[in-house]
């Protein structure tokens, strides 16, 4: 069913907190478009909550719905939100509607824990639990476009109707394997990714930052800062307003006049209102106290002994992830394994609590193992059972 009329979206929500009241988790996904936009535009909404009897399912149109009352659902705790992967699902409630999502379960994610590979997707999932194989003839359709057909919403139903069985199959066996909280620090983890307030002024952080100096540094900041609250205001992506290269080279030269700007490549499009708030920055950053500019980006070599460490402690982490059905990249991403091989090579092994390969289940399978490897506690050998490396005692 496809809902765009306020009066039948009223009477969906009635039917749909009777059903999650009931103890029905809500499964939620969405289709937008994101390309050429600062934010993404929310083009549809898809619902699915199991009853006894059957479904309460809709695609909500968010062109002419207020979708307000169904974020504070996304919000309540006492209802089981499924998503696949919902990163950007939750975000787009997060910055429309401000909605903090609780009580989330990614089917994606509970998959890495196990065994169904990292980023699994969701097709491929409901293949390999429900057997049934799910068409994508409709993956690059435009959902923004109206009115769409009969067969394009049943598609887009299709990506919630089977997230409860996946939800039950998943849910079930990671009590099996006493791995619910593991998952459940990861389903927080994308919370939190997707509820993150952004500084602009950390925006100068995504660029190439090697070879300048501090001063350039204090007006990439400036400029980086500006390009993005520019970028918002317009929905247009960043490097739309100004390139990468050409906001590199403006910190690099620092011009004092719109002609002096423009003549960078790149930047000629820019208007003369925007031209000068970029000039503006440039003076705000050269004004501002030194002991407040960036410290300069560290462009020495590393340690060379780094990716021998580095790849002992990777063989340890494969081999734990494989034996265990573990997705590796959840377990112990590469850097943070240079961060625990660079303390071992400043001596500072005994000053690290924050890792997070440290923490939690994480450093109950294999944390405290790579530590006791790096410490000689520990050496690595090949178990002929297992068929895989493991550690033994020195």
């Amino acid at each position: 069913m496809f809902i765009s009329k306020p009066a039948q979206f009223a009477e969906f929500l009635t039917q749909l907190r009777a059903a999650t009241s009931a103890g029905a988790p809500l499964a939620l996904d969405t289709e937008f478009l994101g390309e050429k936009r600062y934010f993404e535009r929310l083009c549809l909404v898809q619902i699915h909550a199991p009853t006894e009897t059957g479904a309460v399912e809709a695609a909500l149109d968010p062109f002419t719905l207020d979708l307000a009352p169904l974020a504070e659902l996304i919000e309540d705790p006492t209802v089981t939100k499924l998503v696949h992967a919902g990163a950007v699902d939750l975000k787009i409630f997060f910055q429309g509607f401000g909605a903090r999502p609780q009580n989330v379960f990614d089917t994606q994610i509970a998959g890495a824990f196990l065994g169904y590979g990292h980023q699994i997707g969701y097709a491929d999932l409901v293949k390999r639990i429900t057997r049934v194989q799910l068409s994508k003839t409709m993956q690059y359709t435009d959902w923004s476009a109206r009115p769409l057909s009969a067969e394009q919403i049943d598609y887009a139903l299709a990506d919630v109707r089977y997230l409860p069985p996946l939800f039950e199959k998943l849910r079930s066996d990671l009590e099996a394997r006493d791995r619910m909280s593991w998952a459940q620090s990861e389903f927080n983890r994308a919370i939190e990714r997707a509820t993150r307030e952004f500084d602009d002024r950390d925006a100068f952080k995504k660029l190439n930052l090697s070879g300048l100096s501090r001063k350039q540094l204090a007006v990439l900041r400036e400029g980086a800062s500006l390009r993005e609250s520019i970028a918002r205001g317009s929905d247009k992506p960043p490097s739309f307003i100004m390139p990468d290269l050409a906001l590199i080279q403006m910190a690099r030269q620092q011009p004092k006049t719109i002609a002096e700007l423009r003549a960078i490549r790149g930047i000629t499009a820019l208007s003369t209102r925007d031209g000068q708030k970029f000039i503006e920055a440039v003076q705000t950053a050269l004004a501002s106290p030194v002991a407040e500019w960036p410290e300069a980006w560290d462009a020495a070599r590393p340690d060379a002994r780094l990716d021998a460490i580095i790849a002992l402690l990777g063989v340890v982490v494969s081999a734990t992830a494989s034996a265990q059905d573990v997705s590796r990249s959840y377990l112990a991403p590469r850097e943070t394994l240079f961060e625990l091989a660079t303390h071992y090579i400043n001596g500072t092994l005994d000053e690290i609590n924050d890792l997070p390969v440290l923490q939690d289940w994480r450093g109950e399978l294999v944390g405290r193992d790579l530590l006791a490897l790096l410490r000689g506690q520990r050496v690595v050998s090949f178990d002929d059972a297992l068929k895989l490396p493991v550690l033994r005692s020195a």
